[in-house]
């Protein structure tokens, strides 16, 4: 039996026998799960009304709510279902994730301290509470957290990118590409692993390096401005015009016209010589100044100076 055929039989049901407890509960179930999270809401608070005690239904309210994006009205009901089942991690983690969403760190962190106590081999919340520290700049908490979640699930990519970050944030960059180099292991598609790698090369002025590692972040990620944006810069940097306008060809074709890409254009037509060309793209790149990362008072003066 299809979802909608069933969908159309447990309204029928209700219509009928509105004291149709279960065909209710199965009926808000379903419309949480085709994304009619609303009607979905209406009958999950008519059932607890009945049932008050039963803890699945705030959480299943709170999913609901959440799956809205309204976090207070999530937070009311999963608080409800923890206090009635304290024991249960699951309506504790997202209690947890609740609050985080909230921006409410130290009450976020509590729970999933609560979440470890009751579980102690779940990485999720390890994962988590290593994301808060670094939010909060606890970078030997991030740290520790981001460990422990590995230990437990080692081929978790996402905490072995964020354990290479916070050791790339204390300059232990031999740590950080080993951990980035493990997140290219796991998971190759993952771009950002390979542009902070040539961040790191850019950084230790292994220009080769970083060229090859930005080339990759674009094979992975064509509308990767930023990566786009280093790459031009070391081409011009180790005097590889072509390659750098090749970029920029690359750039114009993915349609990514910000300020930085006609800033760069203006770059090397100064270094062509062509200076009227240079005038064109300092004045597009200061018109374009919302995307501009370049500073902008240093590019309006250069476009004063071009006359």
């Amino acid at each position: 039996m299809s979802d909608l055929t069933r969908f159309e039989q447990l309204k029928k049901n209700i219509e009928n026998d509105p004291t149709n407890f279960q065909a209710r509960r199965e009926y808000a179930m379903l419309c949480s799960d085709m994304g009619f999270n609303e009607a979905a809401i209406k009958h999950l608070n008519y059932l607890s009304k009945i049932f008050p005690e039963d803890a699945n239904l705030y959480f299943n309210i709170g999913i609901c709510w959440e799956k809205l994006k309204e976090f207070e009205f999530a937070l009311i009901a999963y608080k409800k279902a923890a206090q009635l089942k304290p024991d249960e991690g699951d309506f504790i983690y997202n209690l947890a994730l609740c609050y985080e969403a909230l921006n409410k760190n130290d009450e976020a962190i509590k729970e999933f301290k609560k979440v470890i106590c009751l579980e102690n081999n779940d990485s999720n919340s390890f994962f988590c509470l290593g994301c808060i520290y670094s939010k909060k700049n606890e970078t030997e908490n991030a740290i520790k957290c981001f460990k422990k979640a590995i230990s437990l699930n080692d081929s978790d990519y996402f905490a072995h990118f964020h354990l290479a970050n916070m050791y790339h944030k204390i300059k232990n960059t031999d740590e950080a590409i080993k951990e980035y180099r493990k997140v290219i292991d796991l998971s190759p598609d993952y771009s950002w692993a390979y542009f902070n790698l040539a961040q790191i090369f850019y950084e230790k002025e292994d220009y080769k390096n970083a060229i090859i590692m930005l080339n990759m972040t674009l094979e992975k990620n064509k509308k990767d401005s930023e990566a786009y944006k280093l790459l031009c810069q070391l081409y011009i940097k180790t005097n590889d015009y072509n390659g750098a306008k090749d970029t920029l060809d690359e750039m114009e074709a993915q349609s990514i016209q910000n300020g930085d890409r006609y800033y760069l254009e203006a770059v090397i037509a100064k270094h062509d010589n062509n200076l009227l060309k240079y005038k064109d793209n300092l004045e597009n790149a200061i018109a374009n100044k919302e995307s501009l990362t370049f500073d902008y008072n240093a590019v309006l003066g250069e476009l004063k100076n071009a006359g």
